[in-house]
């Protein structure tokens, strides 16, 4: 099976004369996790406890 990329696997790197080299600590950090959702996290902990809440004071709990 050939392989996709076999037009491209062997380039050579060309380093850009316009831009710097970014340091190593910044491109670590461009594939550091993220929160897509920002504030998301804690709205679902919110309504967890909400609901945590509601059912300690529900009738239905077995006890």
């Amino acid at each position: 099976m050939p392989n996709n990329h076999d037009d491209i696997i062997n380039i050579k790197y060309k380093k850009s004369t316009k831009y710097p080299l970014m340091p190593l600590e910044k491109r670590a950090a461009q594939f550091a996790p993220f929160s897509v959702l920002k504030g998301f996290d804690e709205a679902i902990e919110k309504k967890k406890k909400e609901m945590e809440r509601k059912l300690e004071k529900s009738i239905y709990i077995n006890e």
